[in-house]
């Protein structure tokens, strides 16, 4: 939900550490009668490649729960346990969730491809679910907004989970404009001014509650071309319907500190500057409400007030929304004095 907002990795372990440590906190009766409660973690992005869907189950038993949560079967469906489908509707046709009223269905196919940190659950490959959405999702159909049915199925029990979401409206970067990156002076400091349009005219879709800028350096590292990104943090958006521009400013000294500290933390190569369409970058990146209420209810608070764990999963627990990336590309090259502060660093830029 790399880090950026970098929902995927950020938001998983809030939500598995969210959940084991609510799970912890509640008397329960560790023999009474067994009831599925599952997991879902999904956040779509019309701009990726592939959508994943992370599915997990509450686990129970006697005995050390630490030692239930290393095996597989505890935490885990198995592959042939669970039906995996999302379904785009127009508004209009969701009174009953008709599935043959459904615009486009697509299927989430069983893969273990992914492995976890290890610690203390069960830290070997990971079953995920995943669907091919390449030019096959969108918000709407040029013309109508789409919503986004999940629905999980397990086969053997009948019980049944759901969530939904609108996908995120497509908005626009206004602000730097021309084709050198830099951070101008102002008042005796170097500040960019960074701007976007929180939804473009007539865009379909979710208008993105939360925005995150983001800088990417493309340069040379031994000859191979790599890139470093460093994160700003995240601007809320007080409108849900009115489209408006909204800026942040980036202070010149605050990213030459995080690139050095970034680029320092890779080890001593030999590094270049690599000019060209996409020197530097600037990504802003967006999520729906429901993803900012989920990164809201997890962050750290200062109070002896439980917090109840925010879920928008049907019949389940964990949250399911959307994001986009808005790109300003075509940074060919940088100013004077930003490149001369960067070979200054002793970081490797010596040529």
């Amino acid at each position: 939900m790399k880090t950026k907002i970098r929902y995927i990795y950020i938001f998983f372990l809030l939500l598995f550490m969210g959940f084991m440590l609510n799970s912890c906190e509640v008397e329960f009766n560790p023999n009474s009668p067994w009831e599925e409660t599952t997991i879902v973690y999904g956040v779509l992005d019309q701009d990726a490649d592939t959508s994943f869907i992370r599915i997990q189950k509450c686990f129970v038993g006697e005995g050390n729960y630490l030692e239930f949560a290393k095996v597989k079967d505890s935490i885990y469906y198995k592959e042939d346990e669970l039906e995996v489908r999302m379904y785009a509707y127009y508004p209009w046709d969701t009174n009953l969730w008709d599935t043959t009223l459904a615009q486009k269905s697509y299927d989430f196919i069983y893969t273990e491809s992914y492995k976890k940190p290890e610690g203390g659950f069960y830290s070997e490959i990971s079953p995920i679910y995943y669907c091919v959405t390449k030019n096959n999702m969108q918000s709407d159909d040029g013309y109508n907004p789409f919503v986004y049915r999940l629905e999980i199925r397990n086969k053997k029990t009948n019980n049944k989970v759901t969530a939904k979401t609108y996908l995120v409206a497509d908005y626009e970067i206004t602000k730097p404009t021309g084709d050198q990156f830099g951070f101008p002076s102002v008042q005796n400091q170097t500040v960019l001014t960074s701007g976007w349009i929180t939804q473009k005219n007539n865009a379909k879709g979710e208008m993105a509650r939360l925005f995150q800028p983001s800088i990417r350096f493309h340069f040379l590292e031994d000859d191979i071309p790599v890139y470093i990104d460093v994160d700003y943090s995240a601007k809320f958006n007080p409108f849900q319907t009115k489209e408006t521009e909204i800026t942040y400013k980036i202070y010149g000294d605050n990213y030459i500190y995080e690139l050095e500290n970034k680029i320092r933390a890779i080890g001593i190569k030999e590094r270049k500057f690599m000019y060209g369409e996409d020197f530097f970058e600037l990504y802003i990146y967006g999520c729906t409400q429901d993803l900012y209420e989920y990164i809201t209810n997890n962050e750290p608070i200062n109070s002896l007030v439980e917090r109840p764990l925010y879920t928008n999963i049907s019949n389940g627990i964990g949250v399911f929304g959307a994001r986009r990336t808005s790109i300003k590309k075509g940074f060919s090259s940088c100013d004077s004095r930003l490149e001369t502060k960067i070979r200054s660093l002793n970081i490797g830029f010596n040529n």
